[in-house]
């Protein structure tokens, strides 16, 4: 072998062995590359398998449509939403899945998904195998995950069955709320304690008919509308509500600027919510025609009682006529003829006892008549309350105790029935005098205004003020509350021990009612 041949031989095997060298180079490089994609490829996996678990726990509802709406994935939350399982869900139309009156707001949620690819929500209603209503929140947007990959449509549903329900409940406690408030003609008001703004809603704007700018939210302007007589009060009840943070429950009168007077209940309490001042809020009802029923139904009551008190005076004077008539027309009759035929038996001898029967007789007859005109005295239907007074001193005083008797403005003649009334009123305080005070000298003194006013005084024994319990009492004055009651008057009772007593009655003789009819 030539030398020329040998060189060549030799660089021939110094390639050969560069080469391998590369090859080997690039080999070794080849098995690090699979191994960081094995590498990868698991972590890719891992990730894969982490996001699978997340997907399919996650606590929301997940579904990947196609843009024809069909499903093509579902996790776990989805298939509980639905109540079934993923494989009744797959490959079918999610609107198939929806309450039919959500079809429509479901098509332009989807069209406008697919139309504008931007983020769309809206509320659905779900149809479930076991036919429970599931409304769920849902969002979704439609992408291409890679640019070889075709359109699809993520979506995202939230559970809210609860708020939704709440909010159907919420709607129907108003709903009824504003039905009550309606039919029992209540609205609401609030009171704002920091700026003292009063704010009215249009049921409380119909009470005072007033127009609702009208208005001008200001507290006081509130309590300005309020009845002149019951202003301070409810005032008063407002800020002391405020100040001691009670409730507040108040009746009042209301002067509308329409001139009308009309009668509301106020009711409210304050309400302490966390980071929120508090608010004074409540109802105000409109009690007019309430009240209108109230009192008609009082003065049917009083009326009725008037009725029977009515008939139960006409009774007793009826009764007391029978008796005084029998007595001055039976029994005087009789002791005038007991006491002619005892005259025409009168001789000399007999004289003393005849003169001493005679004497017994004119007592009798003085007590009978006296009984008589203490029943039904008939001077006072013939001439009247003056000399019925009159009368009536005459024959009660006596040498131990004098009754004196003033009547004054009455220029004319009353009722029969007020002039009865009248004197059975002073025929029971004498009465009462001469039985428990004690008293040496009674006045009398009967005087007319705008009222009918009796006053009766003793000079008596009386009765110390410290002892309710020594006031008079019985059917006498009874009687006489009875008969004070029926004209719409009073009765006053002052004493002292030792001084005294004045008793003061009240009639008014305006009436309409039927306590003429005694």
């Amino acid at each position: 072998m030539t030398k020329q041949s040998a060189n060549h031989k030799g660089d021939k095997s110094s390639g050969d062995v560069y080469l391998l060298q590369q090859l080997q180079l690039h080999q070794a490089e080849l098995e690090m590359q699979n191994d960081e994609l094995r590498l990868a490829n698991e972590q890719l996996e891992l990730q894969q398998l982490k996001f699978a678990v997340i997907y399919d726990l996650a606590p929301i509802g997940y579904f990947i449509l196609d843009p024809e709406g069909i499903v093509n994935e579902v996790n776990n939350a989805g298939m509980n939403m639905l109540g079934t399982t993923k494989h009744r869900i797959l490959n079918k139309r999610l609107h198939s899945f929806l309450s039919p009156e959500y079809a429509d707001r479901y098509h332009f949620f989807f069209r406008d998904l697919i139309r504008t690819k931007t983020k769309q929500s809206c509320l659905l209603k779900l149809l479930t195998e076991n036919a429970s209503e599931v409304y769920v929140q849902v969002e979704g947007i439609a992408i291409s995950p890679a640019d070889a990959m075709p359109l699809q449509c993520d979506i995202a549903m939230i559970d809210v069955t609860e708020r939704v329900n709440a909010d159907k409940n919420l709607i129907k406690t108003k709903e009824r709320l504003e039905l009550a408030l309606e039919a029992s003609a209540s609205g609401t008001w609030e009171l704002e304690p920091d700026t003292m703004t009063f704010h009215l809603d249009d049921t409380n704007f119909q009470i005072f008919a007033i127009e609702n700018n009208e208005f001008d939210d200001k507290y006081q302007t509130f309590i300005n509308m309020v009845h002149p007589d019951d202003r301070t009060r409810v005032d008063q009840h407002f800020r002391k509500s405020l100040n001691q943070q009670s409730e507040i429950d108040v009746v009042c009168r209301f002067l509308n600027y329409a001139g009308s007077e009309c009668f509301a209940s106020i009711r409210g309490h304050i309400i302490h919510e966390e980071n929120q001042p508090d608010r004074f809020i409540g109802i105000m009802m409109d009690i007019t025609e309430k009240r209108r029923i109230e009192q008609e139904s009082a003065q049917l009551k009083h009326d009725q009682q008037t009725a029977i008190a009515l008939a139960t005076l006409a009774a007793e004077e009826n009764e007391r006529k029978r008796i005084s008539d029998a007595l001055h027309d039976g029994v005087s009759q009789l002791l005038y003829g007991i006491r002619i035929r005892l005259s025409a038996l009168q001789t000399e001898d007999n004289l003393p006892e005849v003169n001493g029967v005679n004497a017994l007789l004119d007592a009798v007859i003085d007590e009978t008549r006296n009984l008589s005109f203490q029943l039904a005295p008939a001077i006072l239907t013939d001439f009247g309350l003056g000399a019925t007074l009159e009368e009536l001193c005459t024959r009660l005083s006596t040498e131990h105790m004098t009754i004196t008797g003033k009547l004054s403005g009455f220029a004319r003649r009353f009722s029969l029935d007020i002039e009865i009334c009248i004197f059975r009123i002073i025929q029971e305080l004498v009465n009462n005098a001469m039985k428990h005070s004690g008293a040496s000298r009674i006045a009398i003194d009967v005087h007319k205004n705008k009222l009918i006013e009796i006053n009766v005084t003793d000079n008596g024994r009386g009765f110390p003020r410290t002892a309710p319990q020594q006031v008079p009492t019985g059917a006498g004055l009874t009687s006489i509350r009875n008969r004070v009651n029926l004209y719409n008057g009073t009765l006053k009772i002052e004493s002292n021990a030792g001084s005294g007593t004045s008793v003061t009655a009240t009639l008014s003789y305006l009436r309409t009612d039927k306590a003429d009819s005694i």
